[in-house]
């Protein structure tokens, strides 16, 4: 159940950013509105979270999922820049969140 509140965690977190970008400004109600509730009940479920694992795996999968999620959705809808250095960022974000999770596995 843990992972299913921290995957819920990151993709309020990421929807919020995108609903942020859209908001424009507070021209658009509705992805205004948006961001307020999905940023709202992303500490509800880091609180959920991290009752099944340790405090700083929580928040490294966390920080670093919603890095990727909304990095990649920004790629995707608003057709941000992809370059090799951005590429390569996000690919040591990935190997960092996978090592600390592997971390208790390897001692």
């Amino acid at each position: 159940m843990g992972y299913i509140y921290l995957i819920l965690a990151v993709a309020s977190s990421a929807f919020g950013n995108i609903a942020m970008k859209m908001a424009d400004g507070f021209k658009n109600k509705f992805a205004t509105t948006s961001a307020i509730i999905l940023y709202a009940i992303v500490p509800a479920f880091l609180i959920l979270s991290i009752q099944h694992f340790e405090v700083g795996i929580t928040y490294a999968v966390w920080s670093g999922g919603s890095i990727l999620a909304v990095a990649t959705l920004g790629i995707i809808f608003f057709k941000e820049q992809k370059d090799l250095k951005k590429i390569i960022a996000l690919f040591f974000i990935t190997i960092g969140v996978v090592c600390l999770q592997l971390a208790d596995k390897w001692s």
